[in-house]
């Protein structure tokens, strides 16, 4: 890097070549007047060329002057609006949490509130991706992910047990009945990425005989819920996604029946990460959040 002249001295030029007088310039630093004229004359023998030509009237800027003056003013606004970004940046730490855009929609984000009232001085902030992320490179401190929990160099803390059940809105069930699982027949099967989760339930819930290929797909979980909130058919979902929606009254849970996995939710984080306090406390928090929604594993 090249060597920079004196921070005083590209001050005074900067005020000097603004007010074109180095009696206004030392008024504006509370300096004097001398001292300008010096710091002036000290940054032009560092440039080797003249910035300033003296006129009865007080200064007037060489060519080189004004181009430098016009370079300097810009330098001086983008390090006051890094000053302004700095200090008006809340205190604390901050913490990014990963997970699925549905779960940060369904659930996480509707309680960040009470972490916040707790954690005043803990930051939080959620990336949503439905990929597996890398800590270090991407600036992530934690993840809530589901999957196995197989998941070499990190540190996993068991959250929730999906295990998936039928619902829909309750203005669906006063335009047909829906008594027993058979009867879903008669009505729109929505799926987001697989039929086959359908099947199993159905099997398991002893209606064979409905064709769970049927319906309508919406890839993305959270519109599909909304889907079902509008009244356009049955979904399956677990626990953690619905538990608001069951709690309004937005959605019901037309049958007992759920179908258990092997998977679960995780809150997921390098070994290292565990150890600091912060991270601590929102893995604990999310414990008791879990617990608070049900949902648990045997």
């Amino acid at each position: 890097m090249a060597r920079l002249p004196p921070l005083n001295a590209l001050r005074a030029f900067d005020a000097a070549s603004r007010h074109g007088s180095f009696t206004r310039a030392a008024n504006e630093l509370h300096v004097t007047h001398g001292a300008v004229s010096r710091q002036v004359r000290q940054l032009e023998d560092f440039l080797d060329c003249a910035l300033f030509r003296r006129v009865p009237r007080g200064l007037q800027l060489t060519a080189k002057g004004r181009e430098f003056a016009f370079s300097i003013q810009n330098v001086f606004q983008q390090l006051n609006e890094a000053v302004t970004v700095v200090r008006e940046k809340p205190a604390g730490t901050v913490i990014t949490i990963s997970t699925l855009a549905s779960l940060a929609a369904r659930w996480l984000v509707p309680r960040l509130h009470r972490f916040q009232q707790r954690h005043p001085d803990i930051e939080i902030r959620v990336s949503t991706t439905s990929t597996l992320v890398n800590f270090e490179r991407e600036g992530v401190d934690l993840g809530v992910r589901y999957g196995s929990g197989h998941w070499p160099g990190v540190n996993i803390q068991r959250l929730f047990c999906p295990n998936e059940f039928p619902v829909c809105a309750p203005q669906l069930l006063e335009r047909s009945d829906l008594t027993c699982p058979r009867e879903l027949a008669q009505f729109t099967l929505l799926h987001d990425t697989t039929y086959r989760h359908w099947g199993e339930w159905l099997k398991l819930a002893g209606a064979t005989d409905v064709d769970y290929r049927r319906g309508l797909v919406i890839e993305d979980s959270n519109v599909m819920l909304q889907a079902v909130i509008e009244g356009e058919g049955v979904a399956l979902a677990y626990l953690p996604l619905v538990h608001a929606d069951l709690k309004a009254g937005r959605l019901v849970k037309p049958f007992d029946v759920e179908l258990p996995t092997d998977l679960a939710i995780y809150a997921v984080c390098p070994e290292h990460f565990r150890k600091r306090p912060e991270v601590r406390a929102v893995i604990d928090w999310l414990v008791e959040e879990a617990r608070e929604t049900g949902a648990q594993c045997s």
